[in-house]
């Protein structure tokens, strides 16, 4: 299967989770629709897993008045700073399609071989005992999830996923460097002398993500129609209160 490779872009939150969407869409009424990209954010966004509660965020002193946008996908809250984003849809149809940690694992194990390749030492967490009483944490990158990727006992990796019946979304966050607001959080970068330009660490990712999942990457060009839906989704969900506000 073929799989398009969109150019590394930034955009604010509401449109780069409004084309991760559109994307999703794009694959959902064509089976034989792949596609990856990578991006950064404009401004440094915080995004909210879709069933976290934004009082979470709105109580607590650091995440007021920064941007917020609620992603379509579950997990912690993530903020984007210092950091490169991917997104990958597949058709359900696409063998690592059917079970979600099979798509989680396949794509982290080639990030952590990437990362490993230039000195990083990089692997999955791998299972752990959580305690029952352990409430998961506001962010992503504190919380502990097997197929998380770790370095030096770091959480440096983490994705999500949207799943409807004919399609799959997975994105996930990079990170590249510690950001003043987040400073308990250490990136890749922290631990090495490599670049923290996400274009670089943009380049790895198309490089080597298609091949790794059987896929045959091909440059193309954004379609009006996913274009257009995009900006639909701006609109009408994206950068609503009912959406950004919902929980």
């Amino acid at each position: 299967m073929h799989c398009r490779i969109f150019p590394y872009q930034t955009g604010d939150g509401p449109s780069n989770m409004a084309l991760d969407e559109a994307l999703l869409d794009a694959a959902s009424e064509d089976a034989g629709f792949a596609a990856l990209r990578t991006y950064g954010w404009t401004t440094p966004t915080l995004s909210l897993g879709y069933f976290q509660e934004i009082a979470t965020a709105e109580s607590d002193p650091r995440w007021r008045g920064v941007p917020i946008v609620r992603r379509p996908t579950g997990g912690g809250a993530i903020w984007h700073h210092h950091e490169v984003t991917y997104a990958l849809v597949l058709p359900a149809s696409h063998p690592l399609g059917q079970r979600r940690v099979v798509l989680y694992h396949e794509v982290h194990e080639t990030i952590a071989a990437v990362l490993r390749s230039l000195g990083v030492a990089a692997k999955t967490r791998g299972r752990t005992t959580p305690s029952s009483n352990e409430r998961r944490p506001f962010l992503c990158f504190a919380d502990q999830d097997p197929e998380d990727i770790i370095a030096q006992g770091t959480k440096i990796v983490g994705s999500a996923q949207r799943r409807r019946s004919n399609a799959i979304l997975q994105h996930g966050s990079m990170l590249l460097k510690r950001s003043p607001r987040s400073p308990e959080l250490s990136g890749a970068v922290d631990q090495t002398d490599l670049s923290a330009e996400p274009q670089f660490w943009s380049q790895l990712l198309v490089d080597k993500l298609p091949g790794a999942l059987g896929l045959v990457g091909a440059a193309g060009v954004l379609p009006e129609a996913i274009q257009e839906r995009r900006d639909a989704l701006v609109q009408s969900v994206y950068r609503t209160n009912s959406w950004n506000r919902k929980r």
